[in-house]
Order: structure tokens, then sequence, then C-alpha cells
């Protein structure tokens, strides 16, 4: 595959005739983070500070231990799990905020030049199936792609290598010709393990912070070029 790197670890292009599937996080990646980190870090503790009628930094402090205890792991991910723990159901609680999901610039626009260029695209998610669910009836996401698969069906979550022993296997696909899109530096870091090299730091994940620095060795602001260079079809 050919590659070309802009500025640092840019990525501007790739050699589109050496890649017969691409695999895509969903948050973070195609879909704005910013949703994610309002809900997650402001939203739940609201309402568990209301309903115990303490203040929003004592429910942050109560479960800011459980939640480094479990990161990088199914529960973490888990709306099952949350909704125990604070006693409310968490998806319910989400619906409220919904109107705030929104595509992150060219993402919509890249996978609908994968399916015109006949490239399988497949989202493999942390999110919880009902997470999948709510963002898809508000973007039709997993419409654009050809599968979507959560960690919770494979058992582990993308951190883990026991994720990708098993995503391999349900998908059939050849890592030496298979890109990846993250934002997560531990998951990226997992699949390249695996084998998958080109692996790709999305540096942009919410719309509402600073850019990240990449910490990978290839790296995407947005899909704008990448889906500028799709369109082109092959070799650039």
């Amino acid at each position: 595959m050919t590659l070309k790197t802009g500025s640092g670890a840019y990525l501007e292009t790739v050699d589109w005739t050496e890649v017969d599937h691409v695999l895509l996080d969903m948050d973070g990646t195609l879909l704005d983070l910013a949703f994610d980190n309002d809900f997650w870090g402001q939203r739940i503790h609201e309402k568990y500070a209301l309903l115990h009628e303490i203040s929003i930094a004592q429910a942050v402090a109560k479960f800011e231990p459980l939640f480094k205890s479990v990161a990088g792991t199914l529960s973490w991910y888990s709306t099952d799990f949350w909704s125990q723990q604070y006693g409310y159901n968490v998806i319910e609680h989400s619906r409220a905020y919904a109107v705030e999901i929104r595509w992150l610039p060219f993402a919509k626009e890249f996978l609908h030049a994968l399916r015109e260029s006949d490239v399988r695209s497949t989202i493999v998610t942390n999110a919880h199936p009902d997470i999948v669910r709510l963002k898809h009836e508000i973007t039709g996401i997993t419409d654009l792609v050809d599968r979507t698969i959560s960690s919770h069906t494979l058992g582990h979550a993308k951190e883990s290598p026991n994720f990708w022993r098993q995503l391999q296997p349900e998908l059939k696909f050849n890592p030496a010709s298979t890109l990846f899109f993250d934002d997560s530096p531990a998951v990226l870091s997992a699949a390249i393990d695996f084998g998958i090299e080109r692996s790709i730091a999305i540096c942009h994940p919410d719309s509402t912070r600073p850019k990240c620095i990449p910490m990978s060795s290839l790296a995407v602001n947005n899909f704008e070029q990448l889906g500028a260079s799709l369109r082109k079809g092959g070799a650039c």
C-alpha cells in the first residue's frame, strides 16, 4: 500500500486498489464524541444528584472510583451495568439528549464513498447494542455500512486481544488489506498488535474540544482527504 503523509503523522491518501475492507469505530470516529462526553461526564451525574438530593460534585466523587476500576472493560461501555449502578434507566435518560447526536465532518460522505467504491465497511464499536440502536434511530448510521458489530456480542472490549481474535473469523478480513479507524490509543494499539498495521487515529473526535496530538504513526483529523482520494479511485 502506498501512503503519503503530510505534516507530522497525518495521512493524506491511500492506495485504494490495495484495500478491500475498512473497519470503523462509531463514537469519536464517525459520530461526534461531544454527545458521549457530555452525557457520561455530566448528565448521568445530574440525574443521580437530583434523585438523591446531593450535589453533582458529590455524585461524581461517588462514582469516579468505579469508573476507573472498570475502564477498558465491557462494563465501562454497558448501559445495563450503569443502569444498575445509578439506579435508573440510563438509555432512556440518554434519549432526552439524543438531539445532540450528530455526524463528525465528512464521515457520512466517506461511508457513501466506500459503498460506491465496493470497499467493504464494518462498524466495530464498544458501544452497547442499546446505544447503537439509539444512534441509528437518529442518524441511520448502520444502513450505510455492510455490518455493525458491538464488542458486547463478542464478549470482549476492543482493548482486549480476544476481541480481535474473535472478530477476524467472524468477518474473515485480511489484516494486510484492511484499514481500521479509531480515536482510542488503547484500541489502536490492540489492533496493531493483532496485525492491522494500518490502524489510523482520529485526532478530532469531539468537535467541542481541541484536536488531539497524533500518538500513532498514522492519523487524520477527519475523512475529507481520504474520501476525496477514494472518489478519485485507484492508486495515488
